[in-house]
């Protein structure tokens, strides 16, 4: 079965919607940079999160919290190819 693809708008959205409906509100003040393509290797996903903003241990805390619903996404969704 292959991936959805969905647009990186919609997918940064269903991230931040994990990420803030899943904890407490400490993840609050916690924001996914926007995701980016890139190159397939080895099966992964096409795309990437280059980063997080907020204090670096509660970014921490939020993304290990946050693991699962991660490792969902991106065995369910890639993103349009870019060349």
């Amino acid at each position: 079965m292959g991936k959805t693809i969905v647009s990186k708008r919609d997918l940064d959205a269903l991230i931040r919607m994990h990420l803030l409906n899943a904890f407490e509100d400490d993840c609050a003040s916690v924001l996914p940079m926007p995701v980016v393509w890139r190159a397939r290797s080895n099966g992964n996903p096409n795309w990437a999160i280059p980063g997080w903003t907020g204090e670096s241990d509660v970014v921490s805390r939020c993304v290990d919290r946050l693991h699962h619903q991660l490792r969902d996404l991106r065995r369910l969704y890639d993103i349009p190819e870019e060349q």
